[in-house]
């Protein structure tokens, strides 16, 4: 089965399903369906419409594919536009990967550490004010079928397998392998981050922008830290930066 004829793609406004139009209808029914059903619910009560290459869809093919999301409790939304002339989209495909040799480029262009550097208003905090929100430690792994959600930071001292979710409104940090889903910043925040040390998710999301790595991805041998910079995730090796005092 060719999946790339069905690429869910987020944008602000909601999710947008591309079609190909080259491909036989009877093809793309079935590889949406398989689609959805492999996101184990995580695309649950989000707004969707279609967009399709090169051509329209008939209404009445229209209808059947729009029943399969509705059976996953998708909610057809025909004011979310694809290409938007004045938003721009979040890539659902492939985040970027930001080689070694322009790490120190990225830093330097506002990337922001995991650790947020001491706001110059609390002398003598030490953290920035975000960063006294709650904070939930998992000690354990968690196995296909568990989830986590918290109002607040999520830090595992374990991996993340296939078939477990993670949502938190702040930052996700997982010490092993992360190979599950997972969505940083839940309550729209953008500004929130996913680190850990095997980064190779089912599927990333940080705020409204959704990802998930290419197939047969190399998982880097360093730790990882996935953000959004101008909309687009970007996944980086993990830096520390030393706390003001």
């Amino acid at each position: 089965m060719n999946r790339d004829i069905v690429n869910i793609k987020g944008t602000k406004q909601g999710l947008v399903i591309c079609l190909s139009a080259t491909h036989e209808f009877d093809e793309l029914k079935k590889t949406l369906k398989t689609k959805i059903e492999s996101s184990r619910g995580f695309f649950r009560g989000a707004k969707f419409t279609f967009h399709l290459d090169h051509d329209s869809l008939p209404a009445e093919r229209t209808k059947e594919l729009e029943e399969i999301c509705c059976e996953h409790g998708l909610v057809p939304d025909t004011e979310i536009k694809w290409p938007s002339a004045n938003k721009t989209p979040f890539p659902s495909g492939r985040p970027i990967k930001v080689p070694e040799s322009e790490r120190e480029k990225a830093m330097s262009a506002n990337v922001r550490p995991l650790m947020r550097e001491a706001s110059p208003s609390l002398p003598s905090a030490g953290v920035a004010e975000a960063d006294k929100r709650p904070c939930l430690l998992v000690n354990r792994s968690l196995r296909s079928g568990q989830k986590v959600n918290f109002n607040g930071n999520v830090v595992v001292l374990g991996d993340v397998n296939p078939g477990s979710e993670i949502t938190a409104n702040g930052d996700i940090v997982v010490l092993g392998s992360l190979r599950g889903v997972v969505h940083a910043g839940a309550d729209g925040s953008q500004e929130s981050t996913i680190m850990a040390y095997r980064l190779n998710p089912v599927q990333l999301r940080i705020g409204p922008a959704i990802s998930r790595p290419p197939e047969n991805n190399p998982v880097s041998p360093f730790p990882e830290i996935a953000r959004l910079q101008n909309g687009q995730m970007y996944i980086e090796p993990y830096m520390t930066h030393g706390l003001k005092r």
